[in-house]
C-alpha cells in the first residue's frame, strides 16, 4: 500500500507542475494568458455564433487554447475553431490548437492558424471593460478572420487559475513521503531482526 503510494505522487507530482502553456511574452514582462479566453471542458467554444460580416448563413466560433468539438451534423472535432452553417446545421473545421502562431502587433494580439488550405486569424483587441464585443468575417472560401475584444485581451489583466500545487508544497509532500518510507522501513526492519534473534535463541535451546 505504501509503495503504491508512493509512486502514485512520484509519478503524478510532474504533471501537476508541467509548464504553462497558452501563455505569450508581450512586452515588458506583460504576459497575455489565452486561457483565460477558452473554456477547458471541450464540449463547447468559448466564442461561439460569432457573426459574419458578409451576408451569409455562416456563423464563426473560436475557443482560446482548449480544444472542442460541436456535437452536430459536421467535422468540427478537437477544433480551436470552426465555422457552422444555421440552414444545414453543420459545423465544419478550420482551426487546430496544434497550428497556431502568434505576434503582438501595435497594441494588439494576433494569432495566425493555417489547417489544410485554410488561414484563420484572430485579433485579440484590449478593451478596458467587462463588456466583450466580436465580430467574424471570411475574406474567401479558405481565409476568415475573428475579431475580439475582451478585458482579457489586455495583457496582465486576467490570469488563470490552474488549481496547482506550488513547488514548495511539492518538496514539503516529498520529504514526508522519503521520511514516511524511513520510519515504516526502519519498522519492519526491527520487527525481523527481533523476531530473527528470537529464533536464533530458541534454536540454541
Amino acid at each position: 500500500m505504501f509503495l503504491s503510494s508512493y509512486y502514485f505522487f512520484i509519478v503524478f507530482i510532474p504533471i501537476i507542475i508541467s509548464d504553462p502553456t497558452c501563455i505569450y511574452d508581450i512586452k515588458d514582462g506583460l504576459k497575455l494568458d489565452i486561457r483565460t479566453l477558452g473554456f477547458t471542458n471541450g464540449k463547447k467554444p468559448k466564442y461561439d455564433q460569432i457573426s459574419n460580416i458578409n451576408p451569409t448563413t455562416k456563423t464563426l466560433n473560436w475557443n482560446g487554447c482548449f480544444s472542442y468539438s460541436k456535437s452536430d451534423n459536421g467535422n468540427c472535432t478537437n477544433a480551436a475553431a470552426c465555422y457552422t452553417d444555421s440552414i444545414s446545421n453543420t459545423s465544419i473545421i478550420i482551426a487546430k490548437q496544434d497550428s497556431v502562431q502568434f505576434k503582438y502587433n501595435y497594441g494588439s494580439s494576433i494569432l495566425s492558424y493555417q489547417f489544410s488550405n485554410i488561414h484563420l486569424t484572430v485579433f485579440l483587441i484590449c478593451r478596458d471593460q467587462d463588456e466583450e464585443t466580436t465580430i467574424g468575417y471570411q475574406n474567401d472560401i479558405s481565409t476568415y478572420s475573428i475579431y475580439i475584444q475582451s478585458r482579457c485581451c489586455c495583457p496582465g489583466m486576467c490570469s488563470y487559475s490552474t488549481h496547482s500545487i506550488s513547488p514548495t508544497i511539492i518538496l514539503i509532500i516529498i520529504i514526508i513521503i522519503f521520511l514516511f518510507g524511513y520510519i515504516i522501513g526502519s519498522i519492519i526492519f526491527l520487527k525481523y531482526d527481533h523476531n530473527s534473534t528470537k529464533l536464533k535463541h530458541f534454536l540454541c535451546f
